[in-house]
C-alpha cells in the first residue's frame, strides 16, 4: 500500500490494485466537521444508491478488479475505486466533495509535470550521449535541443545559430560547408564520394557507424561519420534522410588540405 494524497493532514492509502481507503476518507471527513456516526463508510456502502452504483460500475467498466475490496486486520479497511470515492465525498457534503476533487486534480497535474520533467531529462541525456558518440556539430546539437524544447512545451531561449568552425580557428566564426560529393565536383576531382570516403577512413578522418534498420543488410544500416580527428576538416550534421544518422559536411576552407592528405594514401 502507498500514500495517495493528504486531506487536512490525513493520508489516504491505496491497496495493490489502486483502490482508495474509505476509512481514511472518513477520518478526513470528520476532521473537516462531518458527523463521525452518521457518515460512517458502512452506512454509505449499505445504501441502495451505493449498491446500484457498484452494480453499474461492474457492468459498464472494465476495471480489471472488483470496485470494492475489504481487508481484514489491524491495518485493514474498505478500499474502493475512484468513482466510489467521488460518490462518498458527495454523500458527506458538497464542500468535502469539492476538496476531494481539487486534491485529485492537484495530484494529476503534479504527476503530469513530473512525467514531462523526466522525459526532458531523458532527452537531454540521450542527446548528449549521441553527441559524443557521433561527434555532432554544434549546429546539429542546437537544432536537437530546440526540438526538445518544442516537445516539452518550453519557451525557446536558445539562439538560432551555432558556431561551426575548424579546430584551431582564430576568428571563431562559422565556416561554410558542403557535402563531399559536391566539393569533389566543384574541385573537378575525378573521384567518387564512395572512393574518397574509403581513403578518408584509412586516414582516420571518417568511420562507419551502424544502426538497426529493416531496409538494411541483415537488419543493419551503415553510414559515415566524422571522427574526432575528422572534425578538424568538417562537421557531422543530422542526415536529412534519417535523424538517427549523421552526414559529414566538409569545410570549404579546409578542403584543399584534405585533398593533399588524400593524395598521400595508396
Amino acid at each position: 500500500m502507498n500514500q495517495l494524497f493528504v486531506i487536512d493532514g490525513v493520508s489516504v492509502r491505496r491497496d495493490l490494485d489502486g483502490r482508495y481507503c474509505l476509512n481514511d476518507l472518513h477520518r478526513a471527513a470528520v476532521a473537516t466537521g462531518a458527523n463521525p456516526r452518521t457518515k460512517e463508510p458502512g452506512k454509505f456502502m449499505a445504501s441502495n444508491q451505493t449498491m446500484e452504483l457498484i452494480s453499474e460500475i461492474e457492468t459498464t467498466q472494465n476495471l480489471g478488479s472488483y470496485p470494492v475490496n475489504k481487508i481484514e486486520g489491524r491495518n485493514g479497511g474498505t478500499y474502493v475505486c475512484k468513482e466510489l470515492v467521488y460518490a462518498y465525498a458527495m454523500w458527506i457534503s458538497a464542500s468535502f466533495n469539492l476538496k476531494v476533487i481539487r486534491t485529485f486534480d492537484e495530484i494529476q497535474s503534479a504527476g503530469a509535470v513530473s512525467l514531462k520533467s523526466d522525459q526532458v531529462q531523458a532527452g537531454v541525456i540521450l542527446l548528449e550521449s549521441a553527441s559524443r558518440m557521433l561527434n555532432l556539430s554544434n549546429s546539429s546539437k542546437l537544432g536537437a535541443y530546440q526540438k526538445l524544447l518544442q516537445v516539452a512545451g518550453l519557451p525557446d531561449l536558445m539562439p538560432q545559430y551555432a558556431i561551426d568552425a575548424p579546430a584551431g580557428a582564430h576568428d571563431g566564426s562559422s565556416r561554410p560547408t558542403q557535402s563531399l560529393s559536391a566539393l569533389l565536383k566543384t574541385s573537378s576531382i575525378r573521384m567518387t564520394a564512395s572512393q574518397a570516403y574509403q581513403q578518408l577512413a584509412k586516414l582516420g578522418i571518417v568511420e562507419h557507424k551502424e544502426r538497426q534498420s529493416r531496409s538494411g543488410t541483415n537488419g543493419i544500416k551503415r553510414f559515415w561519420s566524422l571522427t574526432a580527428k575528422g572534425c578538424m576538416y568538417g562537421k557531422n550534421i543530422t542526415s536529412p534522410a534519417n535523424p538517427r544518422e549523421t552526414q559529414p559536411h566538409f569545410f570549404e576552407s579546409k578542403f584543399p588540405e584534405l585533398i593533399r592528405l588524400l593524395e598521400t594514401v595508396h
